[in-house]
């Protein structure tokens, strides 16, 4: 006696699970010449902090320029 095929699970979720640090993140992305991209990192190491810190300094630069009051998100 054969047994009919089990059904697949339901999956709920989409992708692999999100890391903790990003809960709650909404992505901020653009495009860029290689050039400044590689500009950007280069800074980051230089100064030993992540390209998405130094993009959250600038993003507080333009924001204080606007009369927002900047986040502080690193």
């Amino acid at each position: 006696m054969s047994r009919a095929p089990e059904p697949a699970p339901r999956v709920t979720e989409r992708g692999p699970p999100q890391p903790r640090a990003r809960t709650g993140k909404t992505m901020i992305a653009g495009y860029f010449s290689p050039e400044l991209a590689r500009a950007v990192k280069l800074v980051a190491v230089e100064r030993g902090v992540t390209v998405q810190a130094l993009i959250g300094e600038g993003l507080d630069h333009v924001l204080k320029a606007a009369g927002k009051a900047p986040m502080g998100e690193r």
